[in-house]
């Protein structure tokens, strides 16, 4: 490329002229500064003035010190205060959710580094769905349980660094004597004698391993999750998941005792996806022909703990399950029968598909919520049969 003809720093330059002034009235003021603070301190007043500015300051420090301490502490406190429940027996969604072949697997990884089985199965779900969708992000991770070339390979490979994406071929990922050198945590898991991360037994071993080095094997959890994505809504997804697979944790739903609560709505037309630039935090059962009216009709037993208009949700309702599980019912044709208190049963009618709020055309917004946050409900619905529209739900 050829070098540019006009240097655009000349015009920043000053003058050499300049120059020597600046640097002249620099040492005049310097000269000025040091016989005034030696004329201060010379007198009675000026040393009083010296001594108390030296206590402020000290004390100013002190203070800053505390005050570091004190939010460092509450950082290291706070970082993996979360209840979670470690491991343990299957839950009923665990048996419905999770594919039975990966079980395992997980547990062998826990048995070999000491990571909850859950929490490998929590991972497993929210990078690939189990194994459904094991094509390379838009980042570069690959395989089954989405590692970034440098990751499993090494940081220490020459062509590591940015992302981690690397210039690391097929033979070097699957070479055990590379990942050696290299310091990687790609682990041969299924006893091939080859670090695969397109083999789900040995991408499910390697997240073992990775998230054990970082303190998931001690309780670390979140700490090791967010090594793993740096992302507090992974974090929080993937212990969402990890806790609803197992008994004892959040029971998140069942098929036993829900009802579908579209009643004769089935199309999901929008599932919990990013769109239009944020989290739509459930699905949409549109209604046949866009009419209103149809009836809605509560999903498991609970308490209404919400009745009324909402924002962007229009009319709707929150019905409390227990256990930490809510579901919402959003656009509804107008504010729900129930109020704030009222019990419902499974399959009662509560409301009606409406339009109301930021809707555009009649249908139904319906989430569930864990801990007052939105997971996706679709795995809570399938045994439904409903008519998946949305192109983007696998």
């Amino acid at each position: 490329m050829e070098q540019p003809s006009h240097d655009p720093d000349q015009e920043r330059r000053p003058s050499a002229a300049k120059q020597v002034a600046g640097a002249a009235a620099k040492k005049a003021a310097k000269k000025a500064a040091v016989t005034a603070a030696k004329t201060v301190a010379k007198s009675p007043i000026g040393m009083k003035i010296i001594l108390i500015g030296g206590v402020i300051l000290v004390l100013l420090l002190i203070l800053v010190v505390f005050i570091g301490s004190l939010f460092m502490a509450s950082f290291s406190s706070s970082s993996d205060t979360r209840s979670f429940t470690r491991g343990g027996q299957i839950s009923q969604t665990g048996l419905e959710a999770i594919p039975p072949e990966f079980i395992e697997y997980y547990k062998a990884a826990e048995a070999e580094y000491g990571v909850p089985w859950n929490i490998l199965a929590g991972v497993h779900r929210v990078e690939t769905v189990f194994s459904t969708n094991v094509s390379e992000s838009y980042a570069g991770a690959v395989g089954h349980m989405q590692f970034m070339p440098c990751t499993w390979v090494g940081w220490n490979h020459p062509t590591c660094g940015g992302l981690g994406r690397g210039d690391i071929s097929l033979a070097e990922l699957r070479d055990p004597a590379v990942v050696a050198k290299y310091g990687g945590y790609g682990t041969d898991g299924d006893g091939d004698g080859i670090p695969d991360p397109w083999s789900v037994q040995d991408a499910i071993m390697s997240a073992a391993k990775y998230l054990a080095a970082n303190g998931g094997a001690d309780g670390k959890l979140d700490k090791a999750l967010y090594a793993y994505n740096n992302s507090k809504k992974y974090v929080k997804d993937v212990l969402d998941f990890a806790e609803s697979y197992v008994s004892g944790g959040t029971a998140i739903v069942s098929g036993e005792g829900t009802v579908w609560p579209g009643t004769s709505a089935r199309i999901i037309t929008s599932g919990y996806k990013v769109r239009w630039g944020k989290q739509h935090a459930g699905i949409d059962i549109a209604a046949p022909g866009d009419s209103t009216g149809i009836p809605i009709v509560a999903f498991m037993p609970g308490t209404v703990i919400f009745s009324g208009v909402r924002g962007g949700y229009g009319n709707c309702i929150i019905i409390d399950h227990g256990n930490n599980v809510s579901t919402l019912y959003g656009h509804m044709v107008s504010t729900s029968p129930f109020w704030a208190g009222d019990q419902v049963a499974a399959g009662q009618e509560i409301g009606a598909i409406g339009n109301t709020g930021g809707s555009k055309g009649a249908h139904l917004h319906f989430e569930v919520r864990i801990k007052d946050s939105p997971v996706d409900p679709l795995p809570y619905v399938k045994g439904f049969n409903p008519i998946i529209q949305d192109p983007e739900i696998k």
